[in-house]
């Protein structure tokens, strides 16, 4: 699609324009940096722009300026927008999706429903539901066309590691081994950490650091929180300034994404 035509589409879109603008600094959990953009699940594309902008460049000073890979994954939840299927669909034959399993660090291990779930009926204590995820195998730019094409409808989630793909993926399969035990839930080819800002104490816990070793950069859309969640063991604020992002000097710590004014 051209830009021209894209822009035709993007104006006869019936979904509200809600445009994305701030990046709010929330802590600095054990060794981490955790940043949070709040952002409208399911708005008119054009709303992402300044974030779909940020979000680009940020990744591509990880993986062409340091030399880190990129894994990008798609989560169809009940949370997700309806048109993330669509453009799934859409695009699946350039990003050849394969499938794995999310793992929620501060909840349960996934495990089968029992008896006594259903007997006791605590929500605290019932198992996690599986989350699929979809993991993009096409080499190139595909991971990073996947990322801005499906953002804004509360499915992508990013990871930027030093270590190679296979071996990031090796370590997070082998420490969720050790936490998960039903069988039906260790035939996967790979595991990623889920995170949302409830999840993001100021002080870690070890299976929190365990779940997240190899990794460096975490970005997560989450519809729980209405947003996007940065957690880096890098520090950050002279890659937000070098992207074109600009910091407000008032209140909480927080920026302006690239292209919105001051």
């Amino acid at each position: 699609m051209t830009e021209s035509a894209r822009a035709a589409v993007e104006r006869n879109d019936l979904r509200m324009y809600v445009p994305v603008e701030r990046l709010v600094f929330k802590g600095s959990p054990t060794g981490y940096e955790h940043w949070f953009v709040p952002c409208p699940v399911g708005a008119r594309p054009d709303s992402y722009d300044a974030l779909r902008q940020f979000l680009e460049a940020l990744v591509l000073h990880f993986t062409r300026n340091l030399g880190f890979s990129h894994e990008s994954f798609i989560a169809l939840s009940r949370s997700a927008d309806r048109s993330a299927s669509l453009l799934l669909g859409d695009n699946a034959r350039h990003w050849l999706p394969q499938t794995g399993l999310g793992v929620w660090v501060h909840r349960p291990a996934p495990r089968l429903l029992r008896g006594s779930d259903v007997e006791d009926l605590d929500p605290e204590n019932l198992p996690q539901p599986m989350p699929i995820l979809l993991r993009v195998q096409k080499q190139g730019t595909a991971r990073l066309h996947a990322m801005t094409t499906m953002l804004g409808t509360g499915s992508g989630l990013q990871l930027l590691s030093r270590l190679e793909e296979k071996r990031l993926l090796r370590t997070l399969q082998e420490y969720h081994l050790t936490i998960i035990t039903e069988r039906v839930y260790r035939i996967f080819p790979w595991y990623v950490p889920l995170l949302e800002n409830a999840s993001i104490p100021e002080g870690f816990p070890q299976e929190t650091l365990d779940a997240l070793q190899g990794i460096t950069l975490y970005v997560r859309e989450s519809p729980e929180d209405g947003g996007v969640i940065l957690l880096s063991t890098e520090p950050l604020r002279g890659v937000f300034e070098a992207v074109g992002c600009t910091r407000v000097d008032y209140g909480e710590e927080t920026w302006n994404l690239p292209g919105v004014e001051a």
